[in-house]
């Protein structure tokens, strides 16, 4: 079941690079570090240095050669604008601002959802053929993995999130609204700090349950199946 639904979030996933190159160019740029237009793009795995416009060549980087033209344009010969003419582009629309949101953070978010999202397929995989080859209750080292693997897809959701809420800055409605002016004058700052501090204690509360009821069921011995004069076991009818 995970293998086909992981691939296929992988492969919707990707094409949601499409739709945003055209409609938000900057998250696009900022998510490769990409400061000069290029064409094609390749996408770099990983990389020291480049995230500041002081600092826009990185020191090392792994680059996988036009891959990020095809995740942004669906062509391995696609055009991806950087993040300086793009600032340029703003500042001539909309008047003089920072309109780059925060490179680093959206680069390595990228990475983050990117890569838990294809451990959390790699995982499925393994599993799959270990359990066509009847040797997954044997496979020790990939149970203790398995649970590991757990924590992927809620690492990569929350990494797309930031991705998504950090990469539209400074808008929070796309060439429509700032962030800085998005607030109104009838809710304090001590209302906010209320409702923060109030969502952020329930979530800690469920955390906590959440942890002592998987550890409480985790060392629960399954029951003990009834088993028939032959002494094999029989199925457990009304469990």
């Amino acid at each position: 079941m995970a293998v086909p639904v992981t691939l296929l979030q992988l492969v919707v996933g990707n094409r949601f690079g499409a739709a945003v190159t055209s409609a938000q160019s900057m998250k696009i740029a900022a998510s490769e570090a990409q400061w000069d237009t290029c064409q094609p793009c390749g996408f770099s795995l990983f990389q020291i240095g480049g995230f500041t416009e002081d600092d826009q060549t990185p020191s090392f980087s792994i680059t996988v050669p036009r891959l990020l033209s095809y995740m942004a344009t669906g062509s391995f010969n696609g055009e991806v604008q950087g993040l300086t003419p793009l600032q340029q582009q703003e500042e001539r629309q909309f008047g003089r601002g920072n309109y780059m949101p925060n490179v680093r953070v959206i680069y390595w978010s990228m990475r983050v959802m990117a890569y838990m999202g294809m451990l959390m397929f790699l995982v499925a995989a393994v599993g799959a053929w270990l359990y066509r080859k009847q040797k997954l209750e044997r496979a020790r080292w990939f149970l203790r993995s398995a649970i590991v693997a757990m924590a992927f897809p809620y690492l990569a959701a929350t990494a797309g999130w930031i991705l998504t809420e950090m990469g539209r800055q400074p808008w929070i409605v796309q060439g429509l609204l700032k962030t800085s002016e998005a607030h109104s004058p009838a809710v304090s700052s001590a209302m906010l700090a209320f409702s923060l501090v109030v969502f952020v204690s329930l979530y800690l509360l469920l955390l906590v349950l959440d942890i002592w009821l998987m550890r409480r069921y985790a060392t629960l011995d399954p029951p003990e199946l009834d088993r028939d004069e032959t002494g094999d076991p029989m199925p457990a009818i009304g469990y």
